[in-house]
């Protein structure tokens, strides 16, 4: 006789997932308990928004990288920002609109997701305009995601941190199994209400976001999109400030093969990583015929994107003076993606005034701040719409119910 057994089911189930949803990745972590990252391109945590046409079946991910630099033309990128009916990617035998290369993000991310939880939130950048953000919702409904909501990213992590920013201790670190180093306060923090401004960046541009945090609610002050200080233009420079130090060692060129440059530009992200860190690192450069290994220490990372970052720290400066604000933000928080940028925490730290605190937070920051969020929507606390302009925090929720009682 053959007998059957049910395996009992690794993951709870009530475990709430929010998604961190940039132009260039979408991030997930599993929050219930301790917060988990959930493996959404094995083995990477990460999803590259990226869309390969090489073969007869659409690909996204790590393929669409490995051809970026090689045979772009087969490459359907920068997706999230094009939403709309006027844009299309032609990539190989594929032709591709927005909204059908994102479909094909979220139908990658339905099997790691839905085997986590029964209810998930999208964090999006603040660019996105409603129309946009009405696209994104039809297309996760149509691949099967069980969304609950969406909000942009500063605002979630604003109300997310909303407690630590109004009483007199500074903000914790989101719960991971990572080791906890990864917020660098650089100035201290005092309690009670505030404002704060959030950085992000991704392959369409760096963007940021000034957030009102009161005791009752969260409120989006203004925002900024900086599309010439893109993702990529920093890897640009650091592709090209590469391959002149190659030019100079060995008088052979990286850029004049594809092969080469592919293989250059794969190694920036765990590069950009790495300097972070301060050890020097060695860059390999190599073809057919003949290969250089190019040495950078970090200060000269930061010195190749010297003009960008200079750039970033003005418009950052001069975007939080023409908010007029009665008070300097609190704190300036940078996403993991800004805060890889090379000079860019630098900049933005000598043009704050003093009192104001510089941050890099947490890769899953983002991710855990919409978590956080899904209970609230299950209960009927937030609005089933784009939380773009406020979010109200529980205390306001209950003096609410309290006065309704006392009526």
């Amino acid at each position: 006789m053959l007998w059957s057994r049910k395996s009992a089911p690794v993951h709870d189930r009530s475990r709430a997932v929010g998604i961190d949803l940039t132009a260039s990745r979408a991030r997930a972590e599993g929050v219930g308990g301790k917060s988990r990252p959930l493996v959404l391109d094995d083995p990477d945590v990460e999803l590259l928004l990226s869309v390969s046409g090489e073969r007869r079946t659409a690909e996204v991910g790590r393929a669409g990288l490995a051809l970026c630099r090689k045979l772009p033309h087969l490459v359907c990128s920068n997706v999230l920002p094009s939403l709309g009916p006027s844009r299309e990617w032609r990539v190989g035998r594929h032709a591709l609109i927005a909204e059908a290369a994102l479909g094909l993000v979220f139908d990658k991310l339905r099997a790691p997701v839905t085997a986590e939880t029964d209810a998930i939130a999208l964090a999006l950048p603040v660019y996105l305009g409603p129309a946009q953000v009405t696209r994104v919702g039809v297309t996760a409904g149509r691949s099967k995601l069980p969304l609950k909501g969406t909000a942009v990213s500063a605002l979630a992590l604003a109300a997310n941190r909303a407690p630590a920013l109004l009483g007199s201790k500074p903000p914790a670190p989101e719960p991971t199994d990572a080791a906890d180093d990864w917020v660098v306060p650089l100035r201290p923090t005092t309690g009670g209400p505030c404002s704060v401004l959030v950085i992000d960046a991704d392959e369409f541009a760096t963007f940021a976001a000034i957030v009102s945090v009161e005791p009752e609610s969260v409120r989006t002050v203004g925002s900024a999109v900086w599309t010439r200080l893109a993702v990529k233009a920093w890897k640009d420079r650091l592709v090209d400030a590469v391959s002149d130090r190659c030019v100079r060692l060995c008088r052979r060129d990286p850029r004049d093969s594809a092969e080469a440059e592919q293989a250059l530009f794969e190694q920036l992200d765990d590069a950009l990583d790495r300097t972070r860190a301060g050890p020097r690192l060695s860059l390999c450069v190599r073809t057919a015929h003949w290969f250089q290994d190019v040495v950078q220490q970090p200060e000269e990372f930061e010195a190749h994107c010297s003009a960008l970052a200079r750039l970033a720290g003005d418009s950052v400066r001069d975007f939080t003076n023409g908010i007029g604000l009665a008070e300097p933000p609190r704190a300036v928080w940078l996403t993991d993606a800004a805060g890889r940028l090379p000079g860019l925490m630098r900049a933005v730290h000598a043009n704050t005034p003093e009192g104001t605190a510089v941050e890099v937070l947490p890769p899953n920051a983002v991710a855990c701040a919409a978590a956080a969020l899904v209970p609230r929507w299950l209960a009927g606390e937030l609005p089933r719409a784009h939380l773009d302009s406020v979010i109200p925090l529980p205390q306001l929720i209950d003096v609410r119910r309290t006065s309704d009682v006392r009526l």
